[in-house]
């Protein structure tokens, strides 16, 4: 009896994705190992990195990681299945503190294309749409005007210098802060918190914050490497979920709820956190 045997190209496609990945789970290895020896990039690198690799558009991961609609992997269903969740678990989150049906103004720290920004904005009195590459805020900007007639800011912060929001947005003027999938791209943890506080700044007292956050569990494939941020971007900060819950205290946000999608179509170990300024 004859067997259907493999065409030699699928066998050798097979084969040499099974070597990348095991190339890939190589480099990591090594990356971590030389993090956790002390090999570690200084925070001013890191941020150096940060700012290059985001200001780099041909990279062909740059459209997917910016979530901006029409890449391979953040399609058009990808792209309106991602803000279309996020504001359901918003709802849910809000909901018990009361709700939040009129959002009034808000900020998104890392707008990106617009993904979360198409559906919070119909909400909204006033959007701004903040990012650290100019291209973002002006592509949020035209996605949203395809979606509803809400006033739209375009807010561009340095990498090396977060804090020139002030430039841009009066401390207390904003009523929601919307960071996510942003905080595991940003070059440390300190980095992180620096943001938050900010965020916590901008907020009128009684505002809101919805932000996202990898979380680790402790093992050494989940912890902030330090090092080599090109490579490690998507996956450049995490925090333990307790640590995380206290240092927002620590910033002026009180945490209300917290929500753990352990995986999704995109990644894993997502945590959701609901803030409110004190």
């Amino acid at each position: 009896m004859l067997t259907k045997q493999p065409k030699p190209g699928r066998a050798l496609a097979r084969i040499h994705r099974r070597l990348h990945r095991e190339r890939e789970r190589t480099r990591e290895l090594y990356e971590r190992t030389l993090g956790a020896v002390g090999a570690r990039h200084t925070e001013g690198r890191l941020i150096a990195d940060a700012a290059e690799y985001w200001a780099d558009r041909d990279d062909p991961r740059w459209s997917d990681q910016s979530h901006w609609r029409g890449g391979s992997v953040i399609d058009r269903e990808r792209f309106d299945a991602i803000g279309a969740e996020h504001l359901a678990l918003f709802d849910r989150l809000a909901a018990t503190v009361g709700g939040a049906p009129d959002l009034g103004c808000v900020l998104e720290w890392g707008v990106g294309g617009g993904a979360n920004a198409v559906h919070l904005a119909p909400r909204a009195q006033r959007f701004i749409a903040l990012d650290i590459n100019p291209d973002s805020p002006a592509e949020a900007s035209r996605r949203i005007a395809e979606t509803c007639a809400t006033p739209v800011t375009e807010v561009v912060v340095d990498v090396g210098a977060p804090e020139t929001v002030r430039d841009h947005v009066p401390a207390g003027s904003v009523d929601l802060v919307v960071c996510l999938y942003v905080l595991e791209l940003v070059p440390s943890p300190e980095y992180g918190l620096r943001v938050m506080r900010l965020a916590a700044e901008l907020l009128r007292p009684g505002g809101l914050a919805f932000v996202q956050i990898k979380y680790s569990t402790g093992s050494a494939s989940t912890t902030s490497p330090r090092r080599n941020y090109r490579y490690f971007h998507a996956n450049m900060t995490t925090y333990r979920l307790e640590e995380f819950w206290t240092a927002m205290e620590g910033v002026g946000l009180r945490p209300l709820v917290m929500t753990l999608v352990p995986e999704n179509t995109l990644d894993r170990n997502y945590g959701y956190l609901l803030l409110q300024r004190a």
